[in-house]
């Protein structure tokens, strides 16, 4: 039985009332000779359907047999016993395979619509995967994008600040040729690994294309970017890094650009394009 709360069960059981409610408005209007018996009966076959969409398929099936045995008995109590009943109506008979029926048809209703949201989580669960770094843990270029323009858009609806910080190490190309592409990789990602510790948990970080990485620092304006970008030139001067040979202080030249959010800005287009220009003319 799933303990999570699920919505589907509420909006369930308000359509269950609402047909036992209708069904009770019947009754009354036909003035049936033995509306509480018919209502009665109507009422557990509701709830067995109701029981029977919570508690799953096995567990439904056994409530409705212990429902319809209940029932058969009093039918042959009824009519052998008892002699209340002198003739069976053939309706009084059905319900005998219509409450069985309905806890088949709800438990697997229920499942279904179980089986879906949980699908529908594991969906998503897969394209946030999608769009994380599996050895930074930091968004890839189209995950870091995607938040970068739903930033965007809070900031220009509210009015409020963020700064975009786009580095690249300017010395990577000598790197390569000293450490190989594996120790590059290598060096890149414990650049990200420092960067990761020394940041808020509120920022977005991403590894870029062309060995850029991304930082996007809501409620950030560009004051306090040029404090961020002061201790990031400090702490990434020199990385610990476990290469084939063992471990090493590297040596890197950090290359940082920073642009903030601004009224004028028509899209994020021209927030990551001011970003990149300063990227370009610091060479670290």
């Amino acid at each position: 039985m799933n303990k999570e709360f699920r919505p589907d069960v509420i909006w369930f059981n308000s359509f269950i009332i609402t047909v036992l409610c209708v069904f009770a408005v019947i009754l009354i209007r036909f003035e049936a000779l033995n509306i509480f018996f018919a209502f009665g009966l109507f009422g557990v076959f509701l709830l067995v359907a109701v029981l029977s969409y919570m508690i799953g398929l096995q567990r439904g099936l056994l409530l409705s047999v212990g429902v319809t045995f209940c029932y058969g008995s009093y039918l042959i109590y009824a009519v052998i016993i008892s002699k209340e009943m002198t003739t069976v109506d053939p309706l009084d008979v059905a319900w005998l395979f219509l409450i069985p029926l309905i806890s088949v048809l709800a438990a697997k209703l229920g499942e279904c619509i179980s089986r879906n949201e949980s699908l529908a989580k594991d969906i998503e669960a897969i394209a946030e995967l999608v769009t994380l770094d599996g050895d930074t843990g930091f968004y890839n270029n189209q995950g870091f994008f995607k938040k970068l323009d739903e930033e965007f858009w809070r900031a220009k609806r509210y009015n409020e600040a963020f700064t975009l910080l786009l580095l690249q190490i300017a010395n990577f190309d000598e790197i390569q040729l000293a450490y190989g592409n594996v120790g590059a990789s290598r060096i890149l990602i414990a650049v990200a690994k420092n960067i990761d510790l020394k940041m808020r948990g509120t920022d977005v970080k991403g590894l870029l294309i062309d060995n850029m990485l991304g930082i996007l620092m809501p409620g950030t304006n560009a004051e306090g970017a040029v404090t961020v970008v002061e201790k990031l030139y400090l702490f990434l001067t020199v990385v610990a890094v476990e290469l084939e040979d063992g471990k090493k202080n590297i040596k890197v030249k950090p290359s940082i650009g920073a642009a903030s959010f601004q009224e004028s800005d028509i899209d994020v287009i021209e927030v990551y394009e001011r970003a990149r220009t300063e990227l370009t003319y610091d060479r670290g």
